[in-house]
Formats: structure tokens, sequence, C-alpha cells
């Protein structure tokens, strides 16, 4: 067997029914029910529906000049008639034109590769109605279950056929390349089961395992093998009528009383292959399109940029953009393509800890990574915002060191952290002298701020976007501490080590050098406090050498 079975089964449930949203949500069934067939009782039987099952067809002019009328004019698959289940799903596309036109228009920049690829394997025409049922053509629909893409491959599957699900970029999600692998998939289907496109359709849906089994056990209870006397779950039994539903819409809009909008036959889009790495906001001034516009087009871009050094990963661009986009890359200084460096995390990294060492904050970090909370995985990769080639030059101002100075204290009182102070000064160590000048970092963010009545935590993390926990980290604070007027709490990494602490009802000396990321030998040398154990409440600690 050349492919594992598709291991989509019930579980992609959610996406499927929804059927034209695009989106991972349930939909609302026909009849108002749950299940994902609309009708009750056996697939075959008499047809009752208010609408015949087929019209009076009639001819429908310049067929060469409309995409839809192509997939029309190319259908190879026998109309299935005597089902009411198709005929209610054919109701319900009626009823719900906002999904079915939601659809159509997402179709627009896809459909064209999508009907092409078809034809140049002589497969059935309305096999490129299929991602209305997966996706609603939505190319960055993504499912509960783990499904992706326009097609709805899960990870496994789109291993099977070829497809890279990498940190930087998810081939389900690029339309070309998805498109290849589910055709490849569909054709692998349809010869496992003897040429019979309904079977594959089904095993396309619920795995070919799952089809092979409800074949045998309808031939046990003398049931003819077809895909309409199967015994499978609501999702399954309800994805072939789905498309034949449209099918049928298709074959004749306007006796169905729907409006199924004219779409040329003509290439709207094409990928443009890129020769090195390209962050997409640059990508975009050179369209001179929206960034927003360029990831729907290219939803397989998982971060900021295109991969590096991955060979053939392209951009799919507006058609009349293309050929300038070529040149335009052709021209370019790879240098000037790529603003950011990367970062990949570490065991025992902390969002803070990153921050800190390269110069940046928190907030920025998370602003340019996307994140919402301080999770962060080894082996993540993490963009350093502002620290790459065409990084900005920080702006500064000058600084002339005084007596009893420290790079802590001086960061501190302007705001900045101390990888700032040093990396902008070229500086190694903490030594300073009096008189030595410094520039100082002119902090694009407050990395600081002191308390005023009535403040809490809270209040806090919400002003200056971070986290509560975070904000507790950074300034070494109990979950019961109290704020006070005054106070200097720290914004973005660990707050400047203090001078002295006042001991707390219940410190030990362990707890206090946890606090403080601090060693107990170094408390016990600095407050002569021996090989004894014992602090005592109010009492104060030295926590820095003193001068």
């Amino acid at each position: 067997m050349p492919h594992k079975s598709l291991r989509i089964g019930c579980a992609l449930y959610i996406l499927i029914c929804l059927a034209l949203a695009g989106c991972a949500s349930v939909s609302t069934q026909p009849g108002g029910g749950a299940t994902a067939s609309p009708g009750t009782g056996s697939q075959a039987g008499t047809d009752h529906t208010a609408i015949p099952e087929h019209p009076d067809w009639q001819p429908i002019p310049n067929p060469n000049n409309d995409l839809w009328i192509k997939i029309r004019n190319g259908y190879q698959l026998p109309e299935q008639y005597g089902h009411p289940i198709i005929q209610e799903w054919v109701e319900y596309y009626i009823n719900h034109d906002k999904h079915r036109n939601a659809s159509l228009r997402r179709a627009r920049p896809f459909l064209w590769h999508v009907v092409e690829a078809v034809s140049e394997r002589g497969m059935p025409l309305e096999l490129a109605l299929l991602p209305i049922v997966e996706s609603g053509y939505d190319a960055s629909a993504r499912s509960y279950s783990g499904a992706g893409g326009l097609w709805q491959f899960m990870p496994p599957t789109a291993r099977d056929m070829g497809l890279s699900l990498g940190w930087w970029y998810d081939d389900r999600y690029d339309v070309l390349a998805s498109t290849q692998a589910a055709l490849d998939y569909l054709s692998w289907l349809h010869d496992r089961f003897d040429g019979n496109w309904l079977l594959a359709l089904a095993a396309y849906n619920a795995g070919p395992g799952t089809i092979s089994n409800a074949l045998a056990a309808a031939r046990a209870s003398g049931q003819p093998a077809d895909f309409w006397h199967l015994d499978l779950a609501a999702e399954p039994t309800s994805y072939v009528p789905k498309l034949f539903a449209l099918r049928r819409l298709l074959t004749d809009p306007a006796y169905y009383g729907v409006d199924w909008p004219r779409l040329a036959d003509q290439q709207r889009t094409a990928q443009v292959r890129l020769p090195t790495q390209i962050e997409l906001d640059i990508a975009a001034d050179m369209l001179d399109m929206s960034e927003t516009r360029l990831r729907e087009l290219n939803p397989g871009v998982k971060h900021s940029a295109t991969p590096p050094g991955r060979q053939g990963i392209g951009l799919l661009v507006p058609i009349s953009k293309a050929e300038p986009f070529q040149l335009a890359l052709a021209a370019a200084d790879p240098a000037q393509l790529v603003r950011h460096q990367w970062y990949r995390v570490r065991r025992g990294d902390t969002l803070s800890r990153i921050a800190r060492a390269h110069g940046t904050n928190v907030a920025s970090l998370r602003r340019a990574n996307d994140l919402r909370g301080n999770r962060i995985l080894v082996g993540q990769r993490l963009v350093l915002p502002g620290r790459g080639k065409q990084a900005v030059e920080t702006p500064t101002k000058p600084y002339t060191v005084h007596p009893g100075d420290t790079l802590w204290r001086i960061a501190h009182r302007n705001g900045i952290t101390v990888a700032a102070l040093r990396d902008v000064n070229g500086l190694h160590g903490n030594t300073l002298r009096p008189g030595q000048s410094l520039k100082l970092p002119l902090a694009a963010e407050p990395t600081s701020y002191e308390v005023k009545s009535g403040d809490t935590l809270w209040a806090i993390a919400h002003r200056y976007d971070v986290a509560v926990a975070d904000l507790r980290e950074w300034n070494r604070l109990d979950a019961d501490a109290a704020l006070h007027p005054g106070q200097t709490i720290a914004l973005s990494g660990s707050a400047p080590l203090p001078d002295f602490y006042h001991v707390q009802d219940g410190d030990t000396l362990w707890s206090i050098a946890e606090r403080f990321e601090v060693q107990v030998a170094t408390l016990r040398n600095l407050n002569d406090i021996g090989t004894s154990n014992t602090i005592r409440p109010g009492q104060l600690l030295r926590l820095q050498p003193a001068g």
C-alpha cells in the first residue's frame, strides 16, 4: 500500500459540516439538526422534497469564457438520482446563501489553478468544487481536529503525500502544493477502490480503512457494495451528497433560483519563486499591496518571513504584479530583504531573559512574535525586533558617569536595560569610572514605572501590555505583596538588585537568595552571618557589596 490510511475520520466533523463557511466551527444543518445528515432514514429511497431533482437542462452560453461553466462542462461523475439526502443539501445551500457566496468569493484567486490541475490529469472537473465542502475555499482554514488548508489535510496524511509541515512554512496552506497533493491522494484512492469515485471521495473524508470495513460489512449483510448502502457515521454519509448538491446547483443556478456569479476563465494569481528569504512586509512594499492581502494569498508562511535556504518556495501574487516583482527581486540586495535576526529557544529560557540578553523588552518580543502569553518551547524560533542588518540605529543621549554609579543604577534611573546600555556602548564588563562618557539609548518603551496611589499590579500590567505573572517575577513580588506609592516597578526584565532588603515574616536565607537570584553564601558573607541561618523580621540584609 503506497500510502497510509487517511486519519481524518470523524474528528474532521466540525470543519466538513461547515461546508461553505471556511472556518473551523459547526454550521447550522438543514432542519436545525446537529448531525451531518439532514435527512432521516436510509440514504436510498424515493425523493419527496419540494424541488425536483433535475431541471430541464438549458444551454449555457459562452462556455469557454467562464470558469464555473468550464467545470460544469467537464462533469464526469454520473448524476445520482433517488437519494433524498442530496436534495436536502441542495436546499441547504439554497437557503444559506451567505455561506455559498463567501465560498465563491474566496475561490476567485485560486479556482483557475485548481481547475487547471484537475484538467491536466483528466479527472472529473466537479472535483474543483470539493474545496467548498472541505474549507469553503478558505486557504487558511484550520479545524479543531488539526486539519488545515484548502483541502483540509491532517498532518500524518499531509506528510504521507509529500507535504512539509515546518516551523517556517506549512505546505498544507500552500494552494498549489496542497492541490497537487490532494489530487495525488484522490487518484490513489480512485485506483484502490477500482475506479469508483464515490467510494474514493468517501475515503478521502473517512479514510480508506473505514470504507473498506464498511464495504465488507455491507457484503456480509447481503447489501449492495456501493456508497449508498454503507453504514457510515454522519459526516462521511453527508460528504458525497454535499458535492453532488453543489454539482446540481452549478448545473443550472437559475433553475434553483440562486445567484452563481460569473468568473472569467483567466489566471488571477501567479507564484513567483524566491531567490532568498524575504520578510512579508518588505515583499508587500515591493508589490505595492497590503501585507494582510499578501498573507491571505500565502497562508503557508507561518511567521514574518519566508523560510531561509529552502528551494522552491514562492509567493502567490496578483498576476499583474508577478513580473515587476520578479525583476525587483533580481535587482535587490538579499541583505535588504530581511530586517530581523532570529533566536532559537534553549532549555531554561524565558521571555524576560531573552529580551534582556538582546537589548529589547518582553512587550516588543511578544508583538514581534504574535505571542499572547509567556509560554515558549525549546527549539522554538523567535524574531528579535530591530536587531538585524537593517535595524535602525538606536537614538541615544550623552551621559557622564558620576561617583557611585553602576550600570544597574544608570539603567534603572533612565528606564532602560543593562543589556541595552552595554550593547550601545560596546561594554563587556561592569567596571565604570567617574567622568567616563556613555551613550544612553532612548527607550522606545518605558522599562520601569513609579507606582502611584491607587495602583494595582493588574492595572499596571494591563496598561503596559504585560502579564501580572511577569511583573511578579521581574520585581520579586510574592502573591500577597502590596504596592506602595513611589515604588519602582520593572516592566521588562528583572528589576535592579537593591542594596538592602528588610526581612519579612516567614523569610529564610534560602527564600531570599532564591528571590533575588544570589547565593546563600553571598548573603552570609555580606552580612557577617557566618554559619548561622538565623534571621529575624525587620532585619536589614545587604544584597550588594558596599560602594
